[in-house]
């Protein structure tokens, strides 16, 4: 059984990548769900905590390149965010290879792919989202 993924996308070169995945014939594993948003700039270490906390064995932040946000955001704070996701995961005795943010060319579907299959790979080796809850009950 395939790891359940969460992707946070931007509406701009992280879904164009998914779309060229798409229509090119490339395939990913059904487990993964998607989550489009205007910009990674609006997705906060809370709401990448709270999808591994209902369940998601992993998260991927998928945007555009550094410098090349449609939005003109300062790619500082998706990585500030990022960085910060990463922190709490640590603090919590998580482990922090659940987290990964991808930044890619727009219509690269071919990277998005290859990337989606390794992170599924990277996380199958990681206990599962119920095998650590069970393991901090018994640790209470």
């Amino acid at each position: 059984m395939n790891p359940e993924i969460l992707i946070f996308t931007c509406n701009w070169d992280g879904w164009s990548c998914i779309e060229n995945a798409v229509n090119a014939g490339l395939s990913y594993s059904p487990s993964v769900k998607i989550v489009k948003v205007n910009c990674l700039s609006r997705i906060h270490a809370g709401l990448m905590l709270q999808a591994l906390d209902l369940g998601a064995d992993g998260v991927m932040l998928l945007g555009c390149e550094p410098g090349k946000c449609h939005f003109g955001t300062n790619s500082d704070c998706v990585t500030q965010e990022y960085e910060k996701g990463l922190r709490i995961l640590e603090l919590l005795g998580m482990d922090k290879g659940r987290l990964v943010l991808l930044r890619l060319p727009a219509f690269d579907g071919h990277k998005f792919t290859t990337r989606i299959t390794r992170f599924i790979e990277e996380i199958k080796q990681l206990p599962t989202s119920d095998e650590l809850k069970t393991m901090s009950v018994k640790s209470v």
